[in-house]
């Protein structure tokens, strides 16, 4: 009994790839977000959409180095 690697096993090397390109896109807009509703380069930033975005940013990169690293793990 031979067993073929192929289409059949779950290629986590994409997987991490895809996970990671889709958190980095996610961070981005949120930047991106925070920057349109608080217009940094006019008034004073307001604290409260600022401190939102970047404590999101901050989960989102948390929760993607721990589902790495536990996936990493298996």
């Amino acid at each position: 009994m031979s067993h073929q690697q192929g289409s059949s096993r779950f290629d986590l090397d994409a997987a991490f790839k895809t996970f990671g390109a889709v958190g980095i896109a996610i961070s981005v807009a949120l930047v991106l977000a925070v920057f349109a509703l608080t217009d940094p380069f006019g008034e004073y930033v307001t604290a409260s959409p600022a401190l939102f975005g970047t404590v999101l940013s901050g989960v989102l990169v948390v929760a993607v180095g721990y589902t790495t690293y536990a996936l990493r793990r298996r």
